[in-house]
């Protein structure tokens, strides 16, 4: 079980990218592709190589990676599947985690603080939460990643009732980067497994 963090995206060149890109499976150097911005293009590539460089450094394994999607639409390994993964990215960076079992997490920049997204995110306890904090943007953004990732962990994706995702007291465990630039949230782990196996990856 394994953490990678990516959060220096000015060290990921363009030349970077384009041999990065060639390791990708066709399927996802078209999805990568696809997006219109080149950061896009950039994080998309990214959560494949965090993926496979933490794949091989867990378990050894190298070889391009087919993959599967469950009824849902939350991707595994068709040749793995006992290897449960999941992937987020926001301009600040991309994360991957990895583990035995059911994982989710999620990534955002913390931006400005918008009252209405939270008035419709947000239950009565996380309302009143964000109310008490010196800084609504980034209590808001701890309580948005941490729901994210309780979804992304079952495959639920985004959902309209977003206010019955209890984000306090819920198992997330979410981190805040140093200069309070962006925030990340995990599901599935303990504290205890993420302070050991966390690694930040460099290009």
């Amino acid at each position: 079980m394994a953490v990678y963090l990516f959060d220096q995206m000015e060290e990921f060149s363009d030349e970077l990218f384009k041999r990065s890109l060639m390791l990708l499976p066709d399927e996802r150097q078209q999805k990568a592709t696809a997006y219109r911005q080149k950061l896009d293009q950039k994080l998309s590539v990214l959560g494949y190589v965090l993926l496979n460089y933490g794949l091989k450094n867990e378990y050894g394994i190298s070889e391009k990676l087919r993959f599967c999607y469950s009824a849902k639409g939350k991707p595994y390994l068709s040749d793995y599947p006992q290897i449960h993964f999941n992937l987020s990215h926001c301009k600040n960076g991309v994360i991957c985690a990895i583990h035995t079992s059911d994982v989710g997490v999620d990534i955002e920049t913390v931006a400005a603080y918008d009252g209405q997204l939270a008035e419709y995110v947000c239950n009565e306890q996380e309302l009143k939460l964000i109310n008490k904090s010196d800084n609504k943007a980034l209590a808001f953004t701890k309580i948005w990643t941490k729901k994210e990732s309780l979804m992304k962990k079952t495959g639920a994706g985004l959902r309209d009732d977003l206010k019955t995702i209890e984000s306090i007291d819920s198992e997330a465990i979410t981190l805040v980067d140093p200069d309070e630039a962006y925030v990340f949230s995990i599901t599935g782990m303990s504290l205890a497994e993420l302070g050991l196996r966390t690694e930040r990856f460099r290009a």
